[in-house]
């Protein structure tokens, strides 16, 4: 009787010991998930985007404006106007700040003209983009779904006014 009541215990121990260990191993975290870092950092405001060089600010009536850097050299600000979510990029790059990875499509007769320059606006999916360079800064607009192509060219407009070097 003794030896049913050892081997009993030793296999209760055993489970036990089993148990524990298979709630261990998933729950480590180096098991269940490489750390990937988070490249978008929200910021206090604009004055942040001078460790990446880029000066813009949200447009006269915007709404939520939310600041961010994404991966140490992209400057970003999201907000809403009139209904409409749209984020402003601007880095010192020569790439396309918009990370828009579909096929855009230039609309016809949808151009914002400032100074002699135009920027076409173009679609990709449901969302409108714009893309412009003055000097050693790129700059980018994207408006998410219902945006109107007029309201778009406009913005554009008055961004790129607000970022053009005074020679343009």
């Amino acid at each position: 009787m003794k030896k049913i009541w050892l081997l009993l215990g030793v296999a209760v121990l055993l489970l036990g010991c089993a148990k524990q260990e298979n709630q261990k191993g998933p729950m480590r975290p180096e098991a269940t998930k490489e750390e990937v870092p988070d490249p978008m950092t929200e910021v206090e405001g604009a004055q942040a985007f001078a460790k990446v060089g880029a000066d813009i600010e949200a447009p006269a009536g915007a709404e939520d404006a939310r600041y961010y850097i994404i991966a140490e050299r992209i400057a970003e600000i999201q907000f809403m106007q009139n209904g409409v979510q749209y984020s402003y990029r601007a880095a010192r790059t020569e790439e396309n700040v918009t990370g828009m990875r579909t096929e855009t499509q230039e609309l016809e007769d949808a151009r914002a003209v400032v100074g002699s320059r135009e920027i076409p606006i173009q679609i990709a999916g449901n969302s409108y983009v714009a893309v412009w360079r003055w000097g050693e800064i790129s700059y980018g607009l994207i408006a998410r779904d219902s945006a109107d192509g007029n309201v778009m060219k406009s913005l554009v407009e008055e961004l790129a006014r607000d970022t053009m070097p005074a020679q343009v």
